[in-house]
């Protein structure tokens, strides 16, 4: 919502990047040569570019909810006067000027319409700008990049509604705000954005930064005050997330193919993801020195590579190794900001994460992010965590194996795994859906067929070819009977699979493995053709 404003008051300018550092800096109390130097203004320049922004509606008197409660917790009760009212920046992809948008808002359109406004190519989002000397980026809603031919991933983007001179507008994203180093730390804002996603999903209250900084520092003991906040350990970041009503689950991070599997696994299952890291400066490689420790929420991936390797030593495939990079929300970049992983060149020198920041020597690129921790915000009936769905699939792939390289089932390649968080509304759209895979003879019985709310999917492909799904109950226990069945493409692997199931030593074999209740199901299905 806005001050009263007249049509003398509305602004609007043809983009450029000098035109929105300006306005950037507009308050009288800024420092413009440092928010020209920002790592933002960079992230931005490089964005409106690619998109190819063309307008800023200028929108003053901005009140914005999680700004005013932070100004009236903290900035209020300054003795320096701050501002309660902020700017917020619209961007748009077509090009008009003031006097057709106030012809428009008299009722008297000529050049523009409200249509053109609202088409979803058109309109890219908004940034709002706060009163404040340097941390300047409030509540930033702009929508992704383009899948690059499904690439780029962002599966946990939502729906704002935004109203703009009563002018009802429409982005899908996430939103992303910078700390502001009183109210907020980086984990606080990388919090914050987690909870917009999650909070969407779950349906919980999502609190504002100075909420989160707040309830971490009376659920723990800390060194420091909690306002103004110097951020936040792994376990202080726990207690929003408990708040909330969501349980964290906490997953070491060192290793890249636990990094990639475990983000995968729950981004595709619209679960954003805090990703705790150790920031070093590389400007010199044969002395990198550490910089502080650093908090980002992970919204997306990119299937860059062009063929999985293997997991960690063992012979399975998964998707989620094709990844070549992240995005995250962090908050000294920007939105959606990658995170790559190094070339294969250079993987074995250690694990980490190449950024945008800038090393002692001023160059981009040279700061390095180690990963340490995941933190996963999760619903309380997701109790089986990823790495046992994963180590069932690993194992049922082995006996896989065991039946394909010697030719028994003629597949000419391994398996590559798709193994991600699903609902049971998801998968059951998808078997409806007019892309299904899944064989008219058998669709009615799977749609009508009870399932648990969430579940682990495991789908196995070899090239373009489905040959199977493994569902696998995520609200179970790690000791229950997990496995909820099978779906079944190939009428030829599934009656190899039935026979080889029933093999007395196979449940020898694999009775200590996660994969027994996937061979038991088989064992227990009739050998006539599945598929009809």
């Amino acid at each position: 919502m806005t001050k009263t404003a007249s049509a003398t008051a509305i602004q609007v300018e043809p983009y450029s990047i000098a035109t929105l550092v300006n306005l950037l800096s507009e308050y009288p109390g800024a420092h413009p040569e440092v928010i020209a130097e920002k790592y933002h203004r960079t992230y931005f320049e490089e964005y409106f570019t690619g998109i190819g922004a063309q307008t800023i509606v200028v929108e003053r008197g901005y009140v914005d909810r999680d700004y005013l409660e932070d100004y009236a917790a903290y900035y209020a009760r300054c003795f320096e006067r701050y501002e309660r009212f902020c700017t917020r920046l619209h961007f748009f992809r077509i090009e008009f000027a003031a006097d057709d948008l106030i012809a428009l808002l008299k009722g008297q359109p000529e050049k523009l319409q409200v249509h053109q406004l609202q088409d979803k190519d058109a309109y890219a989002g908004f940034v709002v700008v706060k009163p404040l000397p340097e941390t300047i980026v409030g509540r930033t809603c702009l929508k992704t990049y383009e899948d690059d031919h499904q690439r780029r991933h962002f599966p946990i983007t939502r729906p704002y509604d935004v109203h703009l001179y009563g002018i009802d507008l429409r982005v899908e994203t996430l939103a992303f705000q910078e700390q502001d180093r009183a109210a907020a730390a980086c984990a606080t804002s990388a919090l914050w954005t987690v909870f917009q996603g999650t909070g969407k999903l779950f349906h919980h209250r999502i609190p504002s930064p100075v909420e989160i900084t707040r309830i971490a520092a009376t659920q723990s003991p800390i060194e420091n005050r909690a306002l103004p906040s110097e951020g936040l350990t792994v376990s202080q970041m726990a207690h929003p997330i408990t708040a909330v009503g969501l349980e964290p689950y906490v997953v070491s991070a060192g290793k890249p193919e636990i990094l990639r599997s475990t983000l995968y696994a729950y981004l595709r299952g619209q679960i954003p993801v805090l990703l705790a890291v150790n920031l070093m400066d590389f400007s010199d490689p044969k002395a990198p020195k550490p910089i502080d420790r650093h908090a980002v929420a992970v919204t997306g991936y990119s299937l860059g590579a062009a063929a999985p390797a293997c997991f960690a030593g063992t012979d399975l495939r998964l998707t989620a190794d094709r990844i070549d990079k992240f995005y995250a929300h962090d908050d000294q970049v920007g939105p959606f900001a990658r995170m790559e992983f190094p070339p294969s060149s250079e993987a074995a020198k250690g694990a980490y994460l190449g950024t945008s920041l800038r090393g002692r020597t001023g160059q981009a690129g040279t700061v390095r992010a180690i990963p340490e921790h995941l933190v996963i915000p999760l619903y309380h009936k997701i109790r089986l965590p990823f790495e046992v769905a994963r180590e069932a699939v690993r194992a049922f792939d082995c006996f896989f194996e065991e039946l394909r390289a010697p030719n028994i089932l003629e597949i000419p390649e391994p398996l590559e795994w798709d193994v991600y968080l699903t609902t049971v509304v998801d998968f059951k759209r998808e078997v409806l859906g007019p892309r299904s895979q899944v064989a008219p003879s058998i669709r009615a019985e799977l749609l009508a067929r009870s399932m648990p709310r969430f579940m682990w999917r495991a789908t196995g492909k070899a090239g373009d070819r489905f040959v199977l799904d493994l569902l696998f109950d995520a609200t179970d226990l790690q000791q229950g009977k997990f496995f909820v069945t099978a779906v079944e493409y190939d009428p030829v692997a599934s009656i190899v699979l039935r026979l080889a199931s029933r093999d007395p030593q196979v449940p020898r074999q694999y009775l200590r493995t996660p994969a027994r209740g996937v061979l038991g199901w088989f064992a227990e299905q009739p050998l006539s053709a599945p598929l009809g």
